[in-house]
């Protein structure tokens, strides 16, 4: 399921760290409808998978040291979801949010249009994608508890740490394994880029890729998001 918000901002601006706000706002949205819904998603302590991802899409953003300049004073975001249960209670938790002021760092948005969108039938065991966020790429050293990410431009470690990601999430969903054998990504026109997570500068991709693989998989990577962070709004993709 595919929920796409449009918020009006005070200020045609946005602070360089607006995911952290995005997922405030989801965050307030959900414990003022659903509190034992909001604990299960966001626990004290737990990083928690997501199965569901957003991009944010921003009139003609020029960034300028830690802010974000926008053409115009407001901006959208598309949400994806695997789980359909909580795709239901995402839209009804942003439904009461709607026309509601939420304060963000020296501004504020204000959520005014909710659309429901179709999603794309997969037909094939071959897609071609296009990043609507970024594709980031995680190598976690369980000993050392350092992480390291990846472009495609190291494509050797690139297609190893995403099957690993993926698995790690499938298990996460209950999904056979198995679906993942057949997988394989190629980039097309890709484009590498240094996106701002927290306190840290990681290396991710964007542009279009090919994706190959079993539809049942495919689908599941369409609805949930392709890499890690999904739940901070990056692996959102849309079949071209």
């Amino acid at each position: 399921m595919r929920i796409k918000l449009f918020f009006n901002l005070e200020k045609p601006e946005l602070d360089i760290q607006y995911r952290k706000s995005l997922v405030s706002f989801i965050k307030h949205a959900l414990e003022e409808y659903d509190e034992n819904l909001y604990k299960e998603l966001y626990k004290k302590g737990e990083n928690k998978m997501k199965s569901f991802t957003f991009a944010p899409l921003l009139p003609e953003p020029k960034f300028r040291n830690e802010m974000i300049d926008l053409s115009q004073n407001y901006f959208q975001v598309v949400f994806s979801f695997y789980n359909y249960a909580h795709a239901l209670h995402f839209y009804n938790s942003f439904v009461k949010q709607k026309n509601k002021k939420f304060s963000l760092y020296q501004n504020s948005i204000t959520l005014n249009k909710i659309l429901i969108l179709p999603e794309k039938e997969i037909t094939s065991n071959v897609i071609y994608i296009k990043m609507e966020s970024p594709l980031i790429v995680r190598n976690h050293d369980r000993e050392t508890l350092k992480d390291m990410y990846y472009s495609f431009e190291k494509k050797e470690e690139f297609e190893k740490y995403l099957k690993i990601n993926i698995k790690e999430q499938m298990k996460n969903e209950n999904l056979d394994e198995s679906l993942l054998d057949e997988f394989k990504i190629e980039a097309v026109q890709p484009k590498k880029a240094i996106v701002k997570v927290y306190e840290y500068k990681i290396e991710s991709s964007l542009g279009t890729f090919k994706l190959t693989g079993n539809k049942k998989l495919l689908k599941y990577l369409y609805q949930s998001g392709l890499g890690t962070k999904k739940g901070l709004g990056f692996g959102l993709f849309e079949i071209i």
